[in-house]
């Protein structure tokens, strides 16, 4: 386990040694590829095709905000934002006020219809964007059938990618000695890093197609932000006071928020956001203005240098990612995921081939030659739990 990274799946080095992820976390090569490493401890399934579906079906667990106007004392129709995660019978706690509410109906997606004041508690006024807690059921003696659950989903369709890189020597290169050491080593060694940094960008950008190229078919999988913002994710810009590209602390936490408020059944409530060097410094000029915030270093193991972001007793893990300083529109994004969410799905698992000069594939060629490949895809549960922050330009105060 990597202490203070995540719980989910937190056996990471122990259960997978043979898979290049466990490889890459070993090795200390996490600061390049920090999500294809922590991957080493995410579930892992085999797919049987070059393409594979699944139901949306994650059990979400946890609580939903009101919206609209305010709801005074004496309302027993509530207005909220999602009403799919409860049944009639539940008893919903206002966290602002610490009544008890009965549901007793539920009419439609975004309406309850609730006993107020219930268990002793007293009615007050819920704001417009209060939250509401399950904290159970209660059913009548003798009373009938409960109301029955079963979530349908929706089917998502993704496909694997096949991932290759190279290495090389020439005969020359191979008969010279070097005080720096073997230069097959390092071209290998250099080849499966370049292998790693692939699959950790498709990890993150890539996006699903399958076209052809030489007259043979090609696919490509879809990486988790595409899932997020395909798939019900929340993605907003930063817009602090109606400044775009400003963003306080009080915007992040409203964030953080929405995305902490439901949970999948099974896991604990944890996230894990990557961000860039240039986002990770503003968030440092954001718990200067506000000093009732403080960012803190949580962790630093194999090669993760982990911040903790501490607010109203949440904690948001955060991880630097080089390659997000690479681009400009990348460098001012913030993801926010659910690693216990998060699976890959393997057609063929990592393999190489190696040619010596006699026998490589090319008639004369002086040169030792290879390469590594795997044939993987990437799974995303629960789009809801996970979300993305773009355009952080600006640290503003919080109002």
């Amino acid at each position: 386990m990597i202490r203070g990274v995540f719980a989910s799946h937190s056996s990471i080095v122990g259960d997978r040694v043979s898979t290049m992820a466990a490889k890459v976390l070993k090795t200390e090569w996490a600061g390049s590829v920090p999500l294809l490493a922590l991957s080493a401890g995410m579930k892992e399934e085999r797919v049987s095709d070059t393409s594979w579906s699944w139901i949306e079906d994650t059990h979400l667990s946890g609580n939903s905000a009101c919206y609209g106007l305010s709801h005074n004392s004496s309302v027993t129709t509530i207005n909220v934002v999602d009403t799919s995660i409860w049944t009639p019978n539940s008893i919903l706690l206002v966290e602002s006020t610490g009544e008890h509410l009965f549901v007793t109906a539920i009419p439609s997606s975004t309406t309850l219809t609730v006993r107020r004041g219930f268990a002793g508690t007293t009615a007050a006024t819920i704001a417009a964007d209060a939250t509401l807690q399950i904290i159970g059921t209660a059913f009548e003696e003798g009373g009938g059938q409960p109301t029955a659950i079963m979530q349908s989903g929706e089917s998502f369709l993704n496909n694997v990618q096949i991932f290759k890189n190279g290495w090389a020597i020439t005969g020359t290169a191979a008969a010279v000695s070097y005080t720096t050491g073997s230069k097959l080593a390092e071209s290998k060694s250099q080849c499966t890093q370049f292998h790693a940094e692939a699959i950790e960008r498709s990890f993150l950008w890539g996006r699903k197609s399958v076209t052809s190229y030489n007259s043979k078919e090609m696919r490509t999988t879809n990486g988790l932000l595409a899932q997020i913002e395909d798939y019900g994710g929340l993605v907003e810009s930063a817009n602090y006071g109606s400044i775009g590209g400003a963003m306080a602390m009080d915007g992040i936490q409203d964030f953080m928020r929405v995305i902490f408020q439901k949970n999948a059944k099974g896991y604990p409530n944890e996230r894990i956001a990557y961000t860039s060097d240039f986002v990770l410094n503003l968030l440092q000029k954001m718990a200067r203005k506000d000093t009732m915030y403080e960012i803190t270093v949580s962790d630093n193991e194999y090669g993760f240098n982990v911040m903790t972001l501490n607010f109203l007793g949440n904690k948001l893990k955060l991880l630097t990612h080089p390659m997000m300083s690479e681009n400009a529109t990348w460098s001012k994004q913030m993801y926010v995921m659910h690693p216990g969410l998060i699976k890959k799905r393997v057609l063929r698992p990592l393999w190489s081939e190696s040619f010596t000069k006699g026998s490589n594939t090319t008639a004369g060629v002086d040169a030792d030659s290879g390469y590594v490949a795997q044939e993987i895809g990437f799974e995303l549960k629960g789009a809801e739990l996970h979300g993305i922050m773009k355009n952080i330009q600006t640290a503003a105060a919080s109002a």
